[in-house]
């Protein structure tokens, strides 16, 4: 009898364990903390540790990936890739199984520091022509839609003009515009090119914050050496910041002074003040 008894108990033990085992194992984020997603020339998507080496491959999924987000779980990932003839599709693609769900025509997703919404630029193709339509910013739990117009007419752009990016507090998106780099307030702005110019103008693009008041720019697209400038948005004064072999097509900040990048010669880098270095080679998108 007492036997019995503590053979069931251990029994129940064993299950409990096994369900919170499988619990776990279902919350574990599939890129950690320490790892970047990236898309490989192949159009597979890989993670890559912190030195660039191989830690997985996510299955059954391939395409030509123009850009990347992670979810807020890091279990999945807002993909925004280029199809023939139509406009580009971005997808939420499961990092366990690979399988896709599509959200929008759109690119260029960017999670907010909050991890509370998603930012991306929607895209039409009305004849044979691709167009920026929107900068959207949706809520990923009620799935609520805020749309910021683009003027009609905004050509889609080659990719160093396609980089948006978030500010820390969350509360603007920079972005170029087809004529000028520009802070979006996402709260209160309507259309984007209501919204401030960058001090000094010109043609910058890949627009990245390093802090709320420094925004990193690509300052002479595209041949040539490659100047990162970081400007300060209160004074415009402009200073040096980094230089490339190829123009930038992806890039995030990845904490106070050190951003993740990747060029037109698919390199992806890691850039600091004065300093860029190469991680992994044939890379085509990257987030982190």
């Amino acid at each position: 009898m007492q036997r019995g008894l503590l053979t069931l108990l251990l029994a129940a033990v064993s299950l409990a364990a096994f369900a919170g085992a499988v619990a776990t194992s279902a919350a574990r984020p599939l890129v950690p903390r320490n790892a970047y997603l990236v898309a490989g020339e192949s159009g597979r998507l890989l993670v890559l540790d912190r030195r660039g080496k191989l830690v997985r491959r996510i299955p059954r999924f391939a395409a030509d990936v123009q850009a990347l987000a992670l979810s807020p779980s890091r279990r999945s990932a807002y993909v925004s890739v280029y199809v023939r003839d139509r406009p580009p599709r971005m997808y939420e693609v499961s990092l366990r199984t690979g399988r896709r769900t599509l959200l929008a025509n759109a690119i260029s997703p960017a999670l907010s520091p909050g991890r509370a919404e998603l930012a991306y630029v929607t895209v039409a193709r009305p004849v044979d022509i691709e167009y920026r339509t929107a900068l959207v910013i949706r809520d990923l739990q009620t799935g609520n839609l805020r749309i910021i117009a683009f003027p009609p007419g905004v050509p889609f752009d080659t990719p160093p003009g396609l980089v948006i990016n978030w500010s820390p507090g969350g509360r603007a998106v920079a972005l170029w515009d087809g004529t000028t780099t520009r802070i979006v307030d996402v709260s209160t702005a309507t259309t984007v090119d209501s919204q401030s110019a960058i001090p000094g103008g010109g043609y910058t693009y890949s627009p990245v914050f390093l802090d709320r008041y420094t925004l990193v720019v690509l300052a002479n697209c595209c041949i040539g050496r490659q100047k990162l400038v970081a400007v300060d948005l209160r004074s415009g004064i402009r200073t040096p910041f980094a230089q490339l072999s190829s123009p930038v097509e992806n890039v995030i900040r990845l904490k106070p002074r050190a951003l993740l990048a990747v060029t037109a010669l698919h390199r992806l880098v890691r850039v600091t003040p004065g300093r860029s270095h190469v991680i992994a080679r044939r890379i085509v998108a990257a987030t982190a």
